[in-house]
């Protein structure tokens, strides 16, 4: 099973590819979304989670 961080950085690389054609975003909080998903990760390894959808 993938953490939410290997997903987030798959996502993140498909949106660098696709940056330089399409303009589909102004800002992209990659950093933030790194330490989100990291917590995200952090918390499911100890058992303890937002919710059905913590790290979505």
């Amino acid at each position: 099973m993938q953490s939410i961080r290997d997903r987030l950085e798959n996502i993140l690389s498909r949106l660098a590819s696709r940056a330089a054609d399409e303009k589909v975003y102004t800002k992209l909080y990659a950093e933030a979304a790194r330490a989100a998903a990291d917590a995200s990760d952090a918390r499911k390894r100890a058992g303890v989670t937002l919710g059905p959808l913590d790290g979505t």
